[in-house]
């Protein structure tokens, strides 16, 4: 066979493209049919959410046709079949199941006609309560309605209303045969005419709630002021005085109307020097613009500074300084005193200062010498006078003498001070407990 094939290749090869030709015309075709292939079928089928309904009459109902199923004017599925049960017309109804959550069991579905050939259109409308309809479930005879025939409108009619209705149509057929375009110039004049009558009745809506509003706001200004009246009366007796004032003053007001093209002109000049100051200040500002675009991302990168120093600052920064401002505030007061205690602190090292530096002081020369010269002459002189001396020092010793009411005075002062209490326990001074009976 292969060898057959490499001998007819070039035939092998058409018989290949007419083959896909014809599957690809194939598919083009069956993918724009009304009919919707059951979901086995490979690529082009499509598995449906089926739903029954049962219709008094099934007129003009025929499947494979692609009749729409609607839901507020979408397409939501296609007819499947129509079948006849016990004098009933069931026809099932092919739900795309994206909208199958939409339709509850309170659904109602109405037969319409979409084209004056009868290609008919089924209205669902979904229902809102109760729970939402299984698959294979089905719409009661109840809640459907048919297509309904003119002839079916007219057959209701009795002999007498049909004559009326006969005379009615011929009556009008006479009164407008042969005046056909008569007819369509009155018909065109409707528009605009309407457009107009539109736009009176608009007007005169608006007119209507405008006088509304003004003999409402013309009552309450009627209750205000005679509510007020004591309240008008001064007003105007208020207004008759700042009148007499102004009657007063009309001598002033003349002058001063004198005085006014003086002072518009000097107005003008400050205009006109304005006006010059602005031209010789336009170069300088242009000059200005550079240095403006320069500064643009300086500032472009403060806004960023100041949009994270923000957050520290309103949740730490100021939190701190209302805590600590009662401290600064009793700080400042104590300030002052400070302040005055530092400078006689100040004045009175610098005493000190001056009392050493005399102390310290040598006077040139050999036959004068400063205070520590001779202050180690006075030493000299004191271990000269006493000299006898032991172990406890050049110093005389000598006997204290100490009462019982002495050491309980000495205890009391001492337990107040913290110093002299640290004095009292150093010189280990007896007890009032070793002293006292």
């Amino acid at each position: 066979m292969s060898r057959a094939i490499r001998t007819h290749l070039r035939d092998f090869l058409a018989m290949v493209a007419l083959i896909a030709i014809g599957v690809t015309t194939t598919l083009v075709i069956l993918s724009q049919q009304r009919a919707a292939l059951p979901g086995w079928v490979p690529i082009l089928g499509q598995d449906f959410f089926e739903l029954e309904a049962r219709l008094s009459t099934a007129q003009a109902l025929t499947p494979g046709q692609g009749q729409a199923v609607e839901i507020a004017g979408i397409q939501v599925g296609k007819l499947g079949s129509v079948r006849l049960e016990q004098g009933v017309a069931v026809v099932r109804l092919d739900i795309e199941p994206k909208y199958s959550e939409l339709i509850h069991h309170d659904a109602s579905l109405l037969v319409r006609p979409k084209t004056g050939l009868n290609d008919m259109v089924l209205e669902v409308d979904p229902g809102v309560s109760g729970s939402q309809m299984e698959e294979g479930d089905e719409i009661p005879l109840a809640a459907t309605e048919p297509n309904v025939q003119p002839d079916e409108i007219l057959a209701t009619l009795d002999a007498d209303t049909r004559d009326f209705l006969n005379l009615l149509l011929a009556g009008g057929a006479e009164g407008l045969g042969g005046q056909g375009q008569r007819l369509s110039a009155g018909l065109r004049r409707l528009e605009p005419t309407s457009r107009d009558l539109a736009r009176i009745g608009t007007a005169l809506a608006e007119r209507r709630d405008n006088l509304a509003r003004v003999i409402h706001n013309f009552r309450l200004l009627a209750q205000e002021l005679g509510s007020n009246d004591a309240v008008l009366g001064d007003f105007v007796e208020a207004s008759n005085a700042a009148l007499a004032s102004f009657a007063e003053q009309q001598r002033a007001l003349g002058d001063s109307i004198a005085e006014l093209p003086s002072t518009l002109g000097a107005t003008r000049r400050a205009l006109s020097s304005s006006d010059r100051l602005s031209l010789e200040l336009r170069p300088a500002l242009r000059e200005l613009l550079p240095g403006a675009r320069a500064l643009a991302p300086a500032l472009r990168g403060a806004q960023s500074l100041f949009r994270e120093t923000t957050t520290p600052i309103r949740d730490q920064i100021r939190p701190f300084t209302r805590q600590v401002r009662p401290t600064v505030r009793h700080a400042v007061q104590g300030a002052e005193p400070l302040a005055r205690t530092v400078e006689g602190l100040a004045r009175s090292f610098a005493d000190i200062n001056r009392l050493l530096n005399e102390l310290a002081y040598n006077p040139p020369g050999a036959k004068r010498e400063g205070f520590l010269f001779w202050l180690s002459w006075l030493n000299h002189n004191t271990n000269a006078i006493f000299l006898t001396q032991d172990a406890a020092g050049p110093l005389r010793r000598g006997l204290v003498l100490l009462t019982c009411s002495a050491t309980t005075v000495a205890k009391a002062v001492a337990d107040q001070r913290p110093f002299l209490q640290t004095v009292y326990e150093a010189t280990n001074v007896p007890t009032a407990e070793e002293i006292c009976p």
